[in-house]
């Protein structure tokens, strides 16, 4: 356990003080803001409620559900873990952001952003590679700026993803025959919506 952690810590290093660059550090910074993205997601949103069809509103729905479950759940693991951040365990951290005093596994950024970007992409495939660009940024910059290892990404880009998939699962199971229940009239046509893939 203790060589795993050691490659973690390696690995850490090499990000955060060998693969930078002042262009990255004011990418990453913007990158792992969240609320840098707020103005995005309400935008999406309201195209999607006012353009979408009910299967795409009903997305929108779960995809919030979804997201603060997600959050919920990588919180509920930090207290079990309690890892410490790299940026309060390790002398000479390169910190581009505040170190925050949570625990560090899973990563949070990443459990939700994996989690959104995922269940995204198993509803809309032709824009996969656009939504897992945005989740694998966020989750290296959270490595770059000092405040997760490796590892801390990687579980949260799991557990997120694994989330994604119960939904997505969940959805296609549970939700079809409600949705021809409830639909109304003007959602019986054929058409593809502007967001299908």
């Amino acid at each position: 356990m203790e060589f795993l952690a050691n490659i973690d810590r390696e690995i850490f290093l090499l990000v955060n003080h060998g693969f930078t660059s002042g262009a990255l550090d004011s990418a990453m910074t913007y990158v792992t803001e969240k609320f840098n993205f707020l103005g995005a997601i309400i935008v999406a949103a309201l195209l999607i409620l006012v353009l979408g069809k009910r299967k795409d509103r009903v997305g929108l729905l779960l995809l919030v559900v979804l997201v603060l479950l997600s959050d919920l759940a990588a919180n509920l693991l930090k207290q079990v873990f309690m890892r410490v951040r790299p940026c309060n365990a390790i002398d000479g951290v390169r910190l581009l952001v505040g170190c925050g005093s949570s625990y560090s596994l899973p990563s949070g950024h990443a459990t939700n952003i994996f989690a959104a970007m995922v269940f995204l992409t198993l509803r809309y495939k032709k824009f996969a590679p656009a939504f897992l660009a945005i989740a694998f940024a966020v989750s290296y910059s959270r490595v770059y700026v000092g405040v997760h290892y490796p590892f801390d990404v990687l579980s949260g880009a799991l557990l997120g993803s694994l989330m994604a998939y119960g939904f997505s699962i969940g959805e296609k199971k549970f939700l079809p025959g409600r949705l021809k229940t409830l639909a109304a009239p003007e959602d019986e046509d054929k058409e593809r919506g502007p967001f299908e893939a």
